[in-house]
C-alpha cells in the first residue's frame, strides 16, 4: 500500500510495509506546490491542481509513478489523469473565474487541454468520461453545484447533475453530502436513470461524515455521537435505512478502495475494510492520507 504525508503545502510519497506497516518515504516520492499546482519532484515532471483542500497525491501501479492528483482523477488503467487549470479570463479580473481542464498522458507526461471555460474542478476520471463538477476556487473548495461528463478526446461536454456537489462517483452512482461539515443525509444520483434517493444518517444525537464506500459500493459514514464515551461509530449503510455498525474509529477524509478492500486514514493510523466489512488496522502511521494499493 502506499501513502502521502505532507507539511507546508509539500507531500512526501512513500509505503507500508512489513507486518507492523512501517511508512518507509520514496526517494522518488515527492511533490511540491507552487501556487494553485503541486509539481513532482523527479523528472519528467507532472502537473495537479492544488487548489483545494481536497487535492492530494497518488500513486500510479501501472506505471509506478506518483502523480499530484487524486486517485479518482486517473483513468482506470493508470495511463492518463486530468486535472484543472484556474486562471482569469481577463488580466484585468481579480479573481481566477475560468479554468482549463487538462488530460496528461503519463506514459510520456504530453499534456492536452481540452477544456476552457467558467470554473470546474475534475471529480472523477472514469472509463466513459472525465466528471467535472462547478468550482469556487476563491473560496477554497473544489466541488460545486452540477456535473458535467466530458469526452477526453473533443472535451465535447454533456450535463448530468442536478444541482447538487458530487464527492464520489462509482459503478455509475455518484453520491455526495452535499458538503455540509454536520450532516444527516446522502444523496446517492443515478448517473444512467437520472433518479435521486436520499439516504438518512440518523445523525440527530450528533453529527455524521461521509468517508467513501466499501468495496460493494455502499456508503461509509463515521457518527460521532455527541458526549459519547467513543469518538465515533464507523457505519456501513445497504439501503437508505439500513446500517451495520463496524467498529469505534474516526475517520476524517475519503477511503481508497481496490482489489483488498477500503483503506482508510485514521487518526491513529491506517486501517483496511475487507471484502466482507471487518475493519483491520494494519499501521500506526498518522498524519497522511491513502495514496493507492500497490499489488
Amino acid at each position: 500500500m502506499k501513502g502521502s504525508a505532507g507539511g507546508a503545502g509539500n507531500l512526501v510519497g512513500g509505503f507500508l510495509e512489513g507486518p507492523l506497516g512501517t511508512w518507509t518515504a520514496d526517494p522518488r516520492g515527492g511533490i511540491t506546490k507552487g501556487g494553485n499546482f503541486y509539481v513532482t519532484d523527479v523528472a519528467p515532471t507532472f502537473r495537479g491542481s492544488a487548489f483545494s483542500s481536497w487535492d492530494v497525491g497518488s500513486y500510479d501501479l501501472a506505471l509506478k509513478r506518483w502523480l499530484p492528483v487524486r486517485r479518482s482523477q486517473v483513468r482506470g488503467d493508470g495511463l492518463a489523469y486530468a486535472y484543472a487549470e484556474p486562471f482569469k479570463a481577463n488580466a484585468s479580473d481579480e479573481l481566477e473565474n475560468s479554468t482549463r481542464v487538462h488530460v496528461v498522458s503519463v506514459a510520456d507526461g504530453s499534456d492536452r487541454v481540452i477544456y476552457s471555460g467558467p470554473p470546474r474542478s475534475v471529480v472523477d476520471y472514469e472509463s466513459d468520461g472525465i466528471y467535472v463538477t462547478a468550482a469556487h476556487y476563491y473560496a477554497g473548495e473544489g466541488y460545486g453545484n452540477g456535473l458535467w461528463r466530458l469526452d477526453p478526446a473533443t472535451g465535447a461536454a454533456t450535463e448530468i447533475a442536478n444541482g447538487v456537489p458530487f464527492e464520489v462517483l462509482d459503478r455509475g452512482i455518484g453520491w455526495t453530502d452535499n458538503g455540509t461539515i454536520m450532516t444527516n443525509s446522502l444523496i446517492r444520483f443515478d448517473l444512467v436513470s437520472g433518479r435521486q434517493q436520499q439516504w438518512g444518517l440518523n445523525a440527530d444525537i450528533g453529527w455524521a461524515a461521509f468517508v467513501g464506500l466499501d468495496g460493494r459500493g455502499n456508503p461509509l459514514v463515521d457518527l460521532h455521537v455527541f458526549n459519547a464515551t467513543a469518538s465515533a461509530t464507523l457505519f456501513v449503510y445497504s439501503a437508505p435505512q439500513s446500517r451495520r455498525p463496524i467498529a469505534s474509529v474516526a475517520f476524517e477524509q475519503l477511503g481508497v478502495t481496490d482489489r483488498h478492500g477500503t483503506w482508510l486514514a485514521g487518526a491513529d493510523g491506517i486501517y483496511l475494510l475487507d471484502a466482507n466489512d471487518n475493519l483491520v488496522k494494519v499501521s500506526d502511521e498518522t498524519g497522511g492520507t491513502v495514496a493507492g494499493g500497490c499489488s
